[in-house]
């Protein structure tokens, strides 16, 4: 269960920042990743004053093609550690194809293993029409659905990427700045509060990051007007650190533990 929450949790909050309208004209120059990136987080639950290390969540990146446009491919994985299989196995998978150029997203598909469920859907974006179109199946049932897209939407795993390239120079401490995500078939309006600069201690050492809060959608495992808090590099990766936020019962944390093929080096790191 542990994991289930925490990678539905930082795929959530990474993408969590002001969003430009790339839908409509806007050339993205992509200056803070490239193909070949992959960074590793550690998921931990904490009850009852003990922190548990549950689990992984990787992300990579990869150039592509997506019928004949030029795209990157995004993917995220999740899973629980074996040692907690027998209570609740979790091996979670989400893939999304963008275009290099506007950013936009083309197609977004998630593979999702809990337990006992097991749930596909695949997610085809219409910026043209400004329609997402979902196909979803699980438990013997399959579904087709539609909805209007506003423009300047994004699936959870382009928004972490196109966010990174986002500077927090021109904003002021407690400043909010709105964001629409698509997510499950639902359009979502929340908002980002910067939070200045903090310097923060972690496994891989200390660093200058920038300190941001996310309003969260409230459900089965949120509270309706909680915020999760994010501390990302000060450089010109604008790595996420390290993510927190609470849920129902205890919270998570979403630590840094790896990365390789950075498009710039980690400035933000503290001698």
């Amino acid at each position: 269960m542990f994991i289930k929450r925490s990678l539905c949790i930082l795929i959530v909050l990474l993408c969590c920042i002001r969003v430009l309208n790339a839908q409509n004209g806007y050339t993205f120059h992509n200056k803070v990743f490239k193909p070949g990136e992959r960074i590793t987080y550690k998921i931990k639950y904490h009850w009852h004053f003990v922190w548990l290390e549950s689990g992984e969540v990787t992300f990579s990146v990869a150039a592509s093609n997506y019928h004949g446009i030029p795209s990157y491919y995004f993917l995220g994985s999740g899973f629980s550690y074996a040692k907690y299989d027998w209570f609740y196995k979790v091996r979670d998978t989400f893939q999304t194809y963008i275009d290099t150029v506007s950013f936009a997203p083309l197609r977004f598909c998630r593979f999702t293993n809990e337990g006992s469920n097991h749930i596909v859907t695949d997610n085809i974006f219409d910026f043209v029409h400004y329609k997402a179109f979902c196909f979803s199946s699980g438990k013997g049932n399959y579904k087709e659905d539609s909805v209007p897209l506003p423009p300047s939407t994004f699936d959870v795993l382009s928004g972490i990427y196109y966010t990174r390239s986002l500077t927090f120079a021109n904003c002021k401490y407690n400043d909010t700045i709105p964001l629409i995500l698509y997510l499950d078939g639902k359009i979502y309006h929340i908002h980002l509060r910067y939070r200045g600069k903090e310097n923060i201690s972690t496994s891989l050492g200390k660093f200058r990051c920038i300190k941001f809060s996310v309003s969260l959608i409230s459900g089965t495992i949120f509270k309706e007007g909680e915020e999760m808090t994010v501390w990302a590099t000060d450089d010109a990766n604008h790595l996420p650190l390290l993510v927190e936020a609470p849920i129902i019962i205890g919270s998570v944390r979403a630590e840094l533990q790896s990365f390789s093929n950075l498009k710039s080096p980690i400035d933000a790191k503290v001698k």
